[in-house]
């Protein structure tokens, strides 16, 4: 179906194939992909999910993706060009990980190292306030357990270095 980029949304949203001005949308390998230029992938819809290439893109592309996106936007998981194409090949879509309990595991064992010499209350201190912010920052409603500050720094402690084998 021929339509105007600006009114692409509507084909998107229910997942119809359409040309535009620069850009299409098709079903291929199980996918309905929308392309910019007739290669480029912007969006795939596949097992009910939705996904946004996160790759750098010309501004005529930003405006393609945002015109046609409006109703689907805010679902769509961004992954990398490659994996776009790998998913118009009906390969399927890596899950994306999320790096942070790494790091946050990273930065503990780092804390074992560079804190030998300080006393309990510090390596506390310290170990609270990156397994804390981790929490926080995948879990925005987060907050420590109740009775967390009555426990002794001992078991505080102990709980906290478990994390570290988390991986």
């Amino acid at each position: 179906m021929k339509t105007s980029n600006r009114d692409s949304h509507y084909f998107t949203t229910n997942k119809e194939e359409f040309k535009a001005n620069n850009l299409s949308a098709e079903h291929q390998n199980g996918c309905y992909i929308v392309k910019s230029y007739g290669y480029y992938p912007i969006f795939i819809y596949k097992d009910g999910q939705w996904y946004e290439n996160e790759s750098r893109y010309s501004m005529t592309t930003a405006k393609q993706m945002t015109q046609t996106s409006y109703g689907i936007r805010h679902l769509a998981k961004k992954v990398s060009k490659k994996e776009m194409y790998n998913m118009m090949e009906g390969k399927e879509p890596k899950e994306n990980k999320n790096n942070s309990l790494d790091f946050m595991t990273a930065f503990l064992k780092l804390g074992n190292l560079t804190s030998q010499n300080e006393s309990k209350e510090d390596k506390l201190k310290y170990k609270e306030r990156i397994v804390f912010a981790t929490m926080k920052a995948n879990i925005p409603n987060w907050e420590k357990p109740n009775n967390w500050d009555t426990l002794p720094v001992n078991e505080r402690l102990k709980r906290l270095n478990k994390l570290e084998t988390l991986n």
